[in-house]
């Protein structure tokens, strides 16, 4: 069964189309990621899932159900910006949000006990929300979204605005959740998010999903890898030049193409000589590589494998294989005119507080 499906969704802002034909399944217990750039959709389509938008056009169903009001306690989600009111301290937060939720005592305290100490902020969790760095906020938005337990988490932008340090944290949180099987579904830009996380991986493009990959399938070795070495003899790098592939410059080696068996020869080669390896470094990465050609309307062909597993590529490009039934490729889009064209978060802002710009955007204190 299908914990999201979407079948030719299309959604508009005064007559701005920013989902064109968006059709996505995502399996219970799988972690899936959608890539795309900024303004590409992935916050409109997350909010069309969360029922606060309702398609222009085309259908999507939760667990198999058309209705989201029936499914809406089965879901959580962790927005891009979450707004807090800042007086409160983190305990007293999410028992606000769960008295607000209908969740009774003792369950309360203890899912609020459970989901603190799972984002380890259970030391600190009795200080104001204005004393919080972002890292920590962010860690409390996770608690808030598995407050309810539910079976689907939907993620936007985990790590948007954190710095190094609260990047590796959200990202290790966010690994730990798989050990709990639930179905999550994050957007980012961010291409170690999806490496890290995702089973699958689904590129957004034009308004439809452009290209869909196991990740695994993208783990192969690197195109170029660069070898740093503390010396490189005149005749070692001969030696090594000979070999297919291989050229040096003081004291580094390309391996262009690369391969295992490749590395292999040349690691072996460098240790018999004594030479000290300081690093070894793939140089462009498959998903890196795939994502940018995608974006761009170009074929985006995968990793090589035996048997090759053929091209993603515009439609009607004389590139363009034979793929596995149902499997998604590019489509050239008409592009929308520049001139005059609102912003998206302008006009999803305004249907979200129904069509009023002067509406008051909320009450929360906004997290800064």
């Amino acid at each position: 069964m299908y914990a999201i499906e979407t079948e030719n969704l299309y959604k508009s802002y005064d007559g701005v189309s920013v989902l064109r034909g968006l059709s996505l399944r995502v399996r219970q217990g799988q972690v899936y990621g959608l890539l795309g750039p900024n303004g590409a959709g992935k916050s409109t389509l997350l909010h069309l899932l969360l029922g606060f938008l309702r398609p222009s056009q085309g259908e999507l169903q939760i667990f198999g159900e058309p209705d989201l009001d029936r499914v809406r306690g089965r879901i959580g989600y962790l927005p891009e910006r979450l707004r807090y009111h800042l007086r409160y301290s983190a305990r007293e937060y999410l028992r606000y949000l769960g008295r607000f939720s209908d969740m009774a005592e003792p369950e309360l305290a203890r899912r609020v006990e459970q989901e603190l100490a799972a984002v380890r902020l259970t030391e600190v969790a009795d200080r104001k929300l204005s004393t919080y760095s972002k890292g920590m906020l962010q860690r409390l938005g996770i608690a808030q979204a598995l407050l309810g337990d539910p079976e689907l988490l939907l993620i936007d932008e985990p790590t948007a605005g954190l710095d190094p340090a609260g990047q590796r944290e959200m990202l290790d949180l966010l690994a730990e959740l798989r050990s709990r099987n639930r179905t999550i579904f994050l957007t980012t830009h961010y291409l170690d998010e999806i490496d890290m996380l995702c089973d699958t991986v689904g590129i957004l493009s034009g308004g439809r999903l452009a290209a869909e990959f196991d990740v695994q399938s993208l783990r192969v070795p690197g195109r170029s890898v660069l070898i740093s070495v503390d010396r490189l003899g005149a005749d070692l790098a001969a030696r090594l030049q000979d070999l297919p592939g291989v050229r040096c410059r003081d004291r580094e080696i390309t391996l262009l193409p690369n391969s295992a068996a490749l590395q292999a020869q040349v690691l072996a080669a460098l240790l018999q000589a004594g030479v000290a390896i300081i690093s070894l470094a793939p140089q462009g990465r498959p998903l890196e590589e795939i994502y940018m050609r995608v974006v761009r309307g170009e074929p985006a062909e995968l990793p090589a494998a035996d048997p090759p597993p053929g091209l993603f590529a515009p439609a009607g490009h004389p590139d363009a294989l034979a793929a596995a039934p149902g499997a998604p490729t590019i489509v050239e889009l008409p592009a929308e005119p520049a001139p005059g064209r609102p912003r998206q978060g302008d006009t999803l802002l305004r249907e979200l507080l129904g069509g009023d710009p002067d509406a008051d955007g909320g009450a929360g204190e906004r997290n800064t």
